[in-house]
């Protein structure tokens, strides 16, 4: 990638056409405009995972290390390789929480699972977070 403009900018500069330009041409024909409203809101997740995407996964897997009394070492892992071993240790939660039938009572986990569910949703979907819906 070059240094200018950023991917972040170019994604800004697409939603911006999409909904000040093409919004106003397919106004008339409801799917595409649903279609152009999905692809400008996929973009702004796009920019966000471009943004906060690794950083949360860090904080993810080190989170789920420390629920789980595991040791991962995240030196010259590449972000691949994050996103499995963090897919991994959340299917070893997700069993351990079904096989031992952890209730809601166990702070420790559910506090985990809960941060795990805002920084995701931090990405996919802020105006859940702030109630603005």
């Amino acid at each position: 990638m070059q240094d200018r403009p950023s991917a972040n900018e170019l994604l800004e500069a697409i939603a911006d056409f999409l909904i000040k330009d093409v919004m106003p041409a397919v106004k008339n024909d409801d799917l595409l405009s649903y279609k152009t409203l999905v692809s400008w809101n996929m973009l702004g997740v796009i920019g966000r995972e471009i943004k906060l995407g690794e950083i949360n996964l860090k904080k993810e897997l080190t989170r789920l290390s420390t629920t789980l009394g595991t040791s991962v070492s995240l030196e010259s892992k590449t972000y691949l390789e994050i996103q499995e071993m963090t897919r991994e240790l959340n299917q070893v939660l997700s069993k351990k929480i079904q096989s031992e039938k952890i209730s809601i009572e166990d702070k420790k986990i559910w506090e985990a699972v809960k941060e795990t569910l805002r920084e995701k949703l931090e990405i996919s979907n802020p105006k859940f977070l702030s109630g603005k819906e």
